[in-house]
């Protein structure tokens, strides 16, 4: 009577369960302390290092945004410190895969208007007005826990941040392809949720185009970002 019990498990152990770990509050000042301390030693390591880029997947966009833009931590949150030490390097990228921050935004009234406030604080820190902050936001098309931001954050933001929306289109799996080509899109979605999830780093062309996409915005290939569709050639 009790059906899909694996996947029900498997879904909740991969998303909610890690969700509902970081929504305790010391649990997840402890995660955003380890993030801060790996950041810290990552620095000290590479001494010479003059910029850093994010990358963020699923969850893990949540927490880069606590880290970075929230305006509802304690005075004592690790967060504060990392924001410190952006004063000392520049903040060069950040790229999201599969990112839930729109949805969260409905229950958790995220102000998008903080990613102004943080970028303009640190432009005065660092006394420049000239570096922008790259964002690209990767959706795979059938990932249902990823949404396009640009549409929230584009009124919020001023000219201190360059955005771009970037999707992985294809089918992301056999299973998906064949189901939409009988047109059973509701059976299609619910197979390809897993994996186009995922899809970001597997060995096949959605973790291809994804690394391209990545590729461009480390290395601030501007003029790529803006096209549609990245290729994986």
């Amino acid at each position: 009577m009790y059906r899909y019990r694996e996947w029900r498990n498997k879904f909740v152990n991969d998303f909610l369960g890690d969700f509902l770990i970081y929504q305790n509050p010391e649990r997840g000042k402890l995660i955003r302390k380890t993030v801060f301390e790996q950041l810290n030693q990552f620095l000290y390591d590479h001494s010479g290092c003059d910029e850093i880029h994010f990358v963020a997947h699923s969850l893990g966009s949540l927490i880069l945004w606590d880290l970075l833009f929230s305006d509802v931590i304690g005075n004592d949150d690790p967060a504060l410190l990392l924001r410190e030490k952006l004063s000392q390097v520049r903040l060069a990228s950040i790229t999201t895969l599969g990112s839930p921050l729109l949805f969260l935004k409905q229950f958790f009234d995220l102000d998008f208007s903080g990613v102004d406030t943080f970028l303009k604080k640190l432009n005065t820190e660092n006394n420049t007005n000239s570096c922008k902050l790259r964002w690209v936001n990767i959706i795979h098309s059938s990932d249902l826990v990823a949404y396009p931001l640009k549409a929230a954050i584009e009124n919020k933001v001023g000219n201190n941040l360059l955005y771009y929306d970037q999707y992985v289109w294809q089918c992301a799996n056999g299973g998906e392809q064949t189901l939409r080509n009988l047109g059973q899109f509701d059976l299609a979605m619910v197979f390809a949720a897993e994996d186009a999830h995922s899809s970001y780093f597997y060995d096949n062309i959605d973790g291809t185009i994804t690394g391209r996409i990545i590729a461009y915005n480390l290395i601030g290939d501007t003029q790529k970002l803006a096209e549609r569709c990245v290729t994986p050639k």
